[in-house]
């Protein structure tokens, strides 16, 4: 009997166990099944919004390639078509907006083309006209001026900007006339050695201007980096700015020779170094080229330069060479110029110790001072 109760007691608390299972389980399934209803029916509930084509019309054509289309949240709303109306045109009624009628339709609005008008501008200064100019646009809208006369400035910046009337119209404007100051370089030495000028324009005193590097005199630049913005003074003043000479040096190993007559010696500032000077027809190794404020000088010694319009570079080239047949041929000088009482015969043979470049053609050296250009040698 023992054995029974506890089989029995056993079964009972199992099967309560599977009960409560099972109950769990159903209860678990229906609440997925109302939440997938209330998230269909939130959707369903969103409202479509209403869209129209616009038809621009003028004298019963119609205007644009494709009919532009306005959007609302629904029927009756307006909205603003100002942005889509075809250039030229406006709203026959004058409006800038439609109201919304059920969507898909096409709404007709009735365009009349923008009158153009025209406006003379006239430039005043001290009561007289000193240049005018005309405006063309749409009545009722802004133009900018864009013809002021040369070398005069609005007076009013404010006026640069025309309102179009309804029909043709004058304008008059007031304007200034610029203020100029000329500006000297100098050279930062006890007379102030001027190297260049320029001139500056403005409007008025006191404005500034900055100058541009084409104004800076050739091989130099300024002292002071700042002196390139200048501040007008009154008209036709006269102003100063210190400059430094620009050099470069580079090396250049050769022979160079004088010309016919002494050449001064130059310091690597280019001052002349006082008496110093290399002979006339004389030769000299040069190890550097420098090249300052436009000019190019040799280097002869440690600390001596010759200038190059002084001097000529030179290749040594022992030969003989002949000069074409026929007519004489002409000698020329160191500069190239032609020495019209000396010439060679034509076929004849000369020694030439040396070559020469002039004016990028080259020559050679037939005597002291005399050279055959390479064009008659054979």
């Amino acid at each position: 009997m023992k054995n029974n109760k506890s089989s029995i007691l056993k079964g009972l608390l199992f099967s309560g166990v599977i009960l409560a299972s099972f109950g769990i389980s159903t209860n678990v399934a229906q609440a997925a099944d109302t939440s997938n209803t209330s998230t269909t029916t939130s959707a369903d509930t969103k409202t479509a919004k209403v869209t129209n084509s616009i038809i621009f019309e003028s004298g019963g054509t119609e205007i644009g390639t494709s009919a532009p289309t306005v959007t609302g949240a629904k029927v009756g709303d307006s909205v603003d078509i100002s942005k889509i109306i075809p250039s030229g045109y406006q709203v026959a009624d004058g409006s800038t907006s439609v109201k919304l009628q059920a969507n898909g339709t096409s709404q007709a609005v009735k365009l009349t083309k923008i009158a153009t008008v025209t406006a003379r501008v006239h430039y005043i200064y001290n009561s007289g006209v000193v240049g005018t100019e005309e405006l063309t646009g749409a009545a009722g809208s802004t133009v900018a001026v864009s013809n002021v006369p040369a070398g005069y400035f609005l007076t009013n910046k404010n006026t640069g900007n025309v309102i179009l009337g309804s029909g043709t119209s004058d304008v008059y404007l007031d304007v200034t006339h610029e203020i100029s100051n000329s500006v000297r370089f100098v050279l930062d030495d006890t007379a102030k050695t001027e190297v260049g000028s320029t001139t500056i324009v403005g409007e008025k005193a006191g404005d500034k201007v900055t100058m541009t590097s084409d104004q800076i005199p050739s091989g130099y630049a300024l002292k002071n980096a700042a002196d390139m913005t200048v501040t007008l003074q009154p008209d036709t003043n006269r102003q100063q700015v210190t400059v430094a000479a620009v050099s470069t040096t580079e090396d250049s190993k050769g022979t160079i020779a004088t010309k016919n007559s002494t050449a001064p010696l130059y310091s690597e500032n280019g001052a002349k170094l006082g008496s110093r000077a290399l002979g006339a027809n004389s030769d000299w190794a040069t190890d550097k080229k420098l090249s300052l404020s436009g000019q190019t000088y040799y280097r002869v010694s440690t600390s001596e330069w010759a200038s190059a319009g002084d001097v000529y570079v030179y290749t040594s080239n022992p030969t003989t060479v002949t000069a074409k047949s026929g007519s004489i041929r002409y000698l020329y000088d160191i500069d190239g110029k032609k020495i019209e009482t000396r010439a060679v015969a034509g076929g004849s043979a000369w020694y030439s110790d040396r070559t020469t470049m002039i004016n990028g053609q080259k020559y050679y050296r037939v005597s002291t001072s005399e050279w055959l250009s390479a064009e008659d040698v054979q």
